[in-house]
């Protein structure tokens, strides 16, 4: 099942890992399903001329601004979706987006027609707890690392 929300106390599985160690499967990391990290991934790849999907990368003060810019460009387009239409052109921007909405409607039976506005509002929530936590790297001056699956 696709997990629409940022989940903690992890040791395995198909996961994107974020935390400033950059130590994989760390205590204080935060996760993101693989799938659905992907409707974000190009606000990260965007943001760092090395990201690497499969692997670690580390956000240091320059690429943490442009992430942080991505990712409030990228909470402007979710608040802006107004009905489905809106909804699949957004998401679907993301190579990976189509991924995310195929593995949603194909393994997690979900009508995307009927539940568009409750995914949109976990995705807005998920944004911002990644717009949260770039924000916390840069004030603190902490590498935000970024583990791949």
């Amino acid at each position: 099942m696709t997990e629409l929300k940022i989940l903690s106390n992890l040791k395995r599985g198909p996961y994107v890992e974020f935390n400033t160690t950059g130590k994989h499967w760390d205590d204080s990391s935060i996760f993101l399903d693989e799938v659905v990290f992907g409707v974000f991934s190009n606000s990260f790849d965007n943001s760092h001329e090395n990201f690497n999907y499969y692997g670690p990368t580390a956000y240091r003060e320059s690429e943490l601004k442009k992430l942080q810019k991505e990712l409030k460009d990228f909470g402007s387009e979710l608040s802006e979706i107004t009905d489905f239409d809106s909804f699949l052109r957004t998401i679907s921007t993301s190579p990976m987006g189509n991924n995310f909405l195929g593995e949603l409607e194909s393994e997690d039976k979900v009508d995307l027609k009927l539940q568009s506005n409750q995914i949109v509002e976990a995705l807005k929530e998920i944004n911002q707890t990644l717009l949260e936590l770039v924000e916390y790297c840069a004030k603190e001056n902490k590498v935000l690392w970024v583990l791949g699956i």
